[in-house]
């Protein structure tokens, strides 16, 4: 609404610059307020399009938190076969840079022998991967205009959750592997424990700010550029 009107809101704004309020007549208080805030008799723009695109996101806001609790609820209920498609791959590339094999239990998950690892459903990362899905999903929404562009959101926020999480995942196993290994003459069994677990929370933490941070100047600088053109 302001761009459309820019002209005129520039030359309203020199002539409010100028007149006292008093001499503003009825029309002119009306595209005041239209356009400008009065706080304390200083003016400043107000945006109102900003409501009427949160209006629109709620529905998918919504659905969003919906599938969240649902995936979360689903996840009490699954066991190692239902979480196949984190654990594999991660286990997949967490052999790889540790050169190990691991062996599939359906009761345990993938037991490593020489590393005496075991990656399991509680190692599956589906937390973090409902916490990046939620994330990005608002991200998405808060920078989308297009009907069918905050339809497709919600999948590709998942998508692009599910593969940050393996990613992210390996990464953190990889780290606390490392880091173990130098601890073992140095801990007990409890430390040990509770080293793996702030090993976990650091880089879970790190990386959902590092993707959230790239993410936001990413549909920021992608936002600013479409409303040039």
């Amino acid at each position: 609404m302001v761009s459309r009107n820019k002209p005129y809101f520039e030359y309203y704004c020199r002539v409010v610059a100028i007149l006292p309020s008093r001499s503003l007549s009825r029309v002119s208080r009306k595209v005041q307020a239209r356009f400008l805030g009065d706080e304390g008799g200083v003016t400043r723009l107000s945006y109102p399009t900003t409501t009427v695109q949160t209006n629109k996101n709620i529905p998918f806001y919504l659905t969003t938190i919906g599938l969240f609790i649902l995936l979360k609820f689903g996840y009490t209920l699954a066991d190692n076969d239902n979480l196949i498609f984190l654990l594999k791959p991660t286990d997949k590339i967490v052999g790889l840079l540790m050169g190990s094999n691991s062996v599939y239990f359906s009761d345990k998950g993938y037991y490593h022998d020489n590393l005496n690892i075991l990656i399991e459903k509680s190692c599956s990362g589906f937390n973090f991967l409902l916490l990046c899905f939620c994330m990005l999903s608002f991200l998405f929404l808060k920078y989308t205009n297009k009907t069918i562009s905050k339809f497709l959101s919600i999948p590709v926020a998942l998508i692009a959750s599910y593969l940050l999480t393996i990613f992210v995942n390996a990464s953190r196993i990889f780290a606390s592997i490392i880091i173990q290994q130098q601890a073992n003459n140095i801990l007990s069994d409890r430390p040990h424990l509770i080293l793996h677990e702030i090993v976990g929370v650091i880089t879970n933490l790190t990386f959902l700010i590092i993707i959230y941070i790239v993410s936001e100047k990413f549909l920021t600088n992608k936002y600013q550029n479409a409303k040039l053109t």
